[in-house]
């Protein structure tokens, strides 16, 4: 198997015992080369069984108490949304841009910015007419796309793709996702779930930086939240904030734990 984002040979990493109707057991590789490491079992597994898997794992999430699976879920949020506030303010964003939210969930973070960001996910029916369909998601044409908790969910090149295509020649793209110098060789690693297929190393991270034509980077630590530009001229504006900049993908966490 080779890596989707530098081509490097994927090598048997570990693996983790789940016990799940769609999911037993899933193997691990590791790229020798970026470092990236992804469930190899739900890579190869047929389109129809990774639906179920999702369905499985969203049924469940939505019974329990998100505070109780992720106790900085909403401080995190909120931490969001208050910079995307930030970043109309400074004239990074304008109100008026065309705006998604890609992987939107329950909608939470465009509910706490208004109605400037436009929710899109692929898993939750349109509960309002703010989510867009997946027709209405049309390449080159968005100015912002954010993801908050995503990048760990894609299945490969083309997922990514996806994303970065929907991007105008001077968009902004925002993540959020955990991205660490080295993958921990652990079964127990607390972000090892059922459905997190990719785990982002800075290395994998700045190759795909490059591929896709960033020109500059931001890393808001409070928020978790990675801002990639298309026109470096743009983040001159987050100058003397609390934003740490570079023209380069910023690898922020380099310490364990990775979190």
């Amino acid at each position: 198997m080779k890596c989707f984002v530098c081509g490097g040979e994927m090598r048997p990493f570990m693996e983790k015992f789940f016990g799940m109707k769609n999911l037993d057991v899933c193997e691990y590789v590791r790229c020798e080369d970026c470092g990236l490491v992804v469930a190899k079992t739900i890579y190869e597994m047929p389109q129809k069984n990774w639906e179920a898997l999702n369905r499985e794992c969203h049924a469940a999430y939505q019974n329990t108490n998100e505070l109780a699976v992720d106790p900085n879920w909403l401080a995190r949020l909120k931490a969001q949304a208050a910079v995307l506030t930030d970043l109309i303010k400074c004239g990074v964003l304008d109100k008026n841009c065309n705006a998604v939210d890609y992987g939107a969930g329950d909608g939470k973070l465009s509910d706490m910015c208004g109605s400037w960001l436009k929710k899109f996910d692929a898993y939750m029916s349109r509960p309002n007419e703010n989510y867009l369909s997946a027709e209405e998601l049309k390449p080159a044409s968005f100015d912002f796309v954010i993801t908050c908790s995503v990048f760990e969910h894609l299945l490969g090149a083309g997922d990514v793709e996806k994303i970065f295509a929907l991007l105008k020649a001077d968009g902004i793209a925002a993540i959020h996702t955990l991205i660490c110098e080295e993958v921990p060789r652990d079964p127990n690693w607390f972000y090892l779930q059922p459905v997190h297929c990719t785990f982002w190393t800075n290395a994998a991270m700045k190759k795909i930086f490059a591929q896709y034509g960033f020109k500059a980077c931001a890393y808001h630590v409070g928020a978790r939240l990675w801002l990639m530009f298309k026109d470096a001229e743009k983040i001159s504006r987050l100058e003397n904030s609390d934003w740490i900049l570079s023209d380069d993908f910023v690898d922020y966490w380099k310490v364990k734990p990775y979190r």
